[in-house]
């Protein structure tokens, strides 16, 4: 199952409007920040989804799902 994240919804909720603005709040690299939101990571770090929970006020289920539909 593939593995989505909801990074640009829970963005829009906290009212934050662009990867640059998320990656200075969350001090993660912008490169890594663009490269989760766009579902290229291959690799999900720990200190990444802790910190990107604290500054959307999230759970880690809310952050990345299985992507159920993607299975063939």
């Amino acid at each position: 199952m593939p593995i989505r994240n909801n990074l640009l919804i829970l963005m829009a909720k906290k009212n934050i409007r662009s990867y640059s603005e998320l990656s200075r709040l969350t001090g993660i690299s912008y490169r890594t920040v663009y490269k989760f939101g766009n579902g290229k990571s291959q690799r999900f770090d720990a200190e990444t989804m802790e910190r990107l929970c604290k500054v959307l006020e999230c759970e880690l289920k809310d952050l990345i799902y299985f992507d159920k539909k993607g299975v063939i």
